[in-house]
């Protein structure tokens, strides 16, 4: 996985995900965004963005076919540990989902303070379920925050896809822009946000997230064993 650094004139970085085809998340994609993240220390807000078509179709499941349990379970704590600690990001962060953004994908874009999804016809969802994959606590901690409440069951049970409007309508996303205009408007609400009180901004949005981000990492290697355990 490459990432594709850009910074603007307002300090507003810009972080492209780009492995050439379809942004398939493994333990080394999951190590470079968190790498990635570590070079903002300066950013006033984070833009996180995919490749033409595509912010990411979830993890890759032919490294995962590959995998041993030790493996596996290592995978899955490291995409846990990736996405709350972007969540917990103490900057402004939003995601431009530049089309499709499935499983780890939406997760991704979820784990952003806002998600601009690209107009048409782009799957989206936590399709876990119907890949015989129970969803994994970090998982459903996002899920919570961003979904409506009366959506909840009803998308992650079945783990269902749906299209960019539906995920803006269930709380998946934010708002939908043309194909085009997603990444300008991804850095234009980011750079919007950095324009708030830095402190006041980062421990607002640790109070709101930081109790439920603790809980999942503190329990998240005992989670990932059970959940790979139960799969035989």
């Amino acid at each position: 996985m490459q990432i594709h650094r850009s910074v603007a004139d307002d300090g507003v970085v810009t972080l492209a995900l780009d492995d050439g085809a379809k942004n398939a998340l493994d333990t080394e994609a999951f190590r470079a965004i968190d790498a990635a993240y570590d070079t903002c220390a300066d950013a006033s807000a984070i833009v996180l963005a995919g490749r033409e078509g595509i912010l990411s179709a979830g993890l890759n499941v032919k490294v995962m076919a590959q995998l041993d349990q030790a493996g596996l379970e290592e995978l899955l704590v490291v995409f846990g540990r990736t996405v709350m600690r972007m969540w917990l990001e103490p900057r402004p962060t939003v995601c431009a989902a530049t089309g499709h953004a499935v499983a780890g994908g939406t997760m991704l874009a979820m784990a952003c303070d806002h998600a601009v999804a690209a107009e048409g016809a782009y799957k989206w969802g936590l399709t876990e379920t119907q890949i015989d994959f129970q969803m994994p606590l970090f998982g459903l901690a996002l899920a919570r925050s961003n979904l409506r409440t009366d959506r909840l069951e009803d998308l992650v049970l079945p783990g269902a896809a749906i299209d960019a409007a539906a995920a803006v309508e269930a709380g998946y996303a934010d708002e939908l822009a043309p194909p085009d205009e997603v990444v300008a408007r991804a850095q234009a609400k980011a750079s919007e946000l950095a324009q708030l009180p830095r402190g006041a901004y980062a421990g607002t949005k640790r109070r709101l997230r930081g109790t439920a981000a603790q809980a999942v990492l503190d329990g998240l290697e005992d989670d990932i064993s059970t959940l790979i355990g139960a799969r035989g």
